[in-house]
């Protein structure tokens, strides 16, 4: 089964990511994210709000993408992906990394999607969700190295 959205390669993703954090590295990884124990969740659904695609990303990733965007010292970055504990501002700044990550799954040829809502923990994902980042029709996985922060993984998932 062919997935209906797309899955950018490395170079698309860089093009995107580094519209935010400009000379951004960033490789795909077989290392992906576990679905179970990532630390934040992006579901993007279609037309009839059904769940097709999902951003997954690890503590790192959270942590550092987040604090960059508004300029929190690496410090901070650092104890919490160290903690695992990604504060509400860092959280919010992933979010609209999330939304702005949605334009890599769609083309000319691909329904329209859109972030729908962002979870914090895999048991707050809805059912179809779960099944989505279990069962997806295809993924891709990159390791992201944020400039003068570090390096984290954020996987996508369509269906």
């Amino acid at each position: 089964m062919k997935a209906t959205y797309l899955l950018p390669s490395d170079s698309e993703a860089v093009g995107v990511l580094s519209m935010l954090y400009g000379d951004v590295s960033v490789r795909e990884t077989d290392d992906a994210v576990d679905p179970k124990s990532a630390s934040l969740y992006g579901l993007y659904v279609n037309e009839e709000d059904r769940p097709v695609a999902a951003c997954v990303v690890d503590k790192e990733f959270a942590a550092y993408a987040g604090a960059a965007l508004s300029m929190i010292p690496k410090g901070g970055a650092e104890d919490a992906a160290e903690s695992g504990e990604i504060p509400q501002s860092m959280q919010e700044n992933v979010y609209e990394v999330m939304n702005i990550c949605s334009r890599l799954l769609m083309g000319d040829d691909t329904p329209h999607l859109r972030l729908a809502e962002m979870f914090p923990d895999y048991a707050q994902l809805p059912e179809d969700a779960r099944q989505l980042l279990e069962q997806p029709v295809e993924k891709r996985a990159f390791e992201v190295e944020v400039p003068n922060y570090g390096k984290g993984r954020m996987a996508l998932v369509v269906s």
